[in-house]
């Protein structure tokens, strides 16, 4: 007869979840939120939510610091 050796396997990863770019709190992954590459240099993710899309609030790229509507 043969062991079978089960091993549990920990799931638990920390993740982070993405915070707006222009107001700085947490999206919820069900919002209607929006990530991006920054227009002017490429480098930096941009993430805004729902309101800040709508409202038009300016973001801030923290690689360039180009300003974005």
């Amino acid at each position: 007869m043969s062991a079978v050796l089960v091993r549990k396997i920990d799931m638990l990863d920390p993740v982070q979840p993405p915070i707006c770019t222009s107001c700085g709190r947490l999206i919820h992954p069900k919002e209607r939120a929006v990530a991006f590459y920054c227009p002017n240099c490429g480098k930096a993710l941009i993430w805004r939510c729902e309101k800040c899309r709508k409202q038009g609030t300016p973001y801030r790229c923290p690689n360039c610091g180009f300003v974005g509507p």
